[in-house]
């Protein structure tokens, strides 16, 4: 059944590229006739499965929608394409999904766009490109920031903040998990999640090792959120800090050992934290 699909779709793709070649006719009439034959190959190999050869189909149909000015189809035809080449060759599906961006960002689309470029964030990260996957995340919360979708631009930074504390990068984890709290406390339905923006945030300082620098942290985050002193997270964070301060290792363990019995800690705060505990190590082994 698959082979015979993909014969069909192949027959169509040959006429598809025997009407564009024709010089019977210089209207637009052949581009709309061959990205229809393209179109129905292209979900032919999508049945059988081809995810490369479905992607070339999607790719012919957007460069007759260029040749027709249709911007819209164009990025639509970019689209379909990238997600079938997405199964098959991320680096080509990262690719094509940049095409459809560039037109969505013409057609000032910016929401859309952000979602394209969030899929090449989520690409380049599976396959291990941290700098691309950085890069991708930042500029899909730009836009969304351009639409005023605080939501979905907070969700893009704080990856980008992980993965900035993932490389030792802490000053821009730390200016994003800022970033991202001041946001939230003026909304109240994003809110409730500024106490872990600002834990994560005060454990990236412990983690420069620069203790000064932590205090005042806390203290101001204190000042930012009346309520977080009070809370779990905040507790948890003068307490560590106050361990660094006084290079108390024991005292460090408890408090996260206490802290992970309530509230569990994934697995970026546990990588932090141990860190911090080095930090703090090489900090006492320079004094004895």
């Amino acid at each position: 059944m698959a082979a015979s699909q993909e014969a069909k779709a192949h027959d169509l793709m040959a006429k598809a590229e025997k009407k564009l070649a024709s010089w019977l006719n210089f209207s637009g009439d052949k581009y709309d006739g061959a990205a229809e034959l393209y179109s129905k190959a292209a979900n032919l190999f999508k049945v059988s499965k081809n995810w490369s050869e479905a992607g070339n189909a999607f790719e012919q149909v957007a460069q007759c929608h260029i040749k027709l000015k249709s911007a819209h189809e164009a990025a639509t035809a970019y689209q379909d394409a990238a997600n079938c080449y997405k199964k098959v060759d991320s680096s080509h599906a990262v690719l094509v999904y940049k095409e459809a961006v560039a037109i969505q960002i013409d057609l000032g689309r910016f929401t859309t766009a952000a979602k394209l470029q969030k899929e090449i964030a989520d690409l380049c990260e599976s396959d291990g490109d941290t700098a691309g996957a950085m890069e991708a995340y930042q500029q899909a919360a730009d836009w969304y920031q351009a639409e005023e979708s605080t939501s979905a631009a907070n969700q893009c930074l704080l990856k980008v903040a992980g993965f900035a504390a993932s490389t030792s990068d802490y000053k821009r984890a730390i200016e994003i998990y800022e970033q991202v709290a001041m946001v939230s406390l003026e909304n109240t339905l994003l809110k409730w999640s500024v106490k872990d923006y600002l834990l994560r945030a005060g454990i990236c300082h412990l983690a420069t090792g620069e203790i000064g620098d932590t205090v005042r942290a806390v203290e101001r985050y204190c000042n930012m959120d009346a309520s977080f002193a009070g809370t779990r997270e905040g507790e948890f964070l003068k307490n560590i800090t106050t361990a660094y301060e006084n290079l108390d290792d024991d005292a460090f363990t408890e408090h996260v050992r206490e802290y992970d019995e309530i509230s569990r800690l994934d697995p970026q705060k546990t990588t932090l934290l141990l860190e911090v505990k080095h930090s703090m190590k090489s900090q006492m082994n320079d004094l004895t």
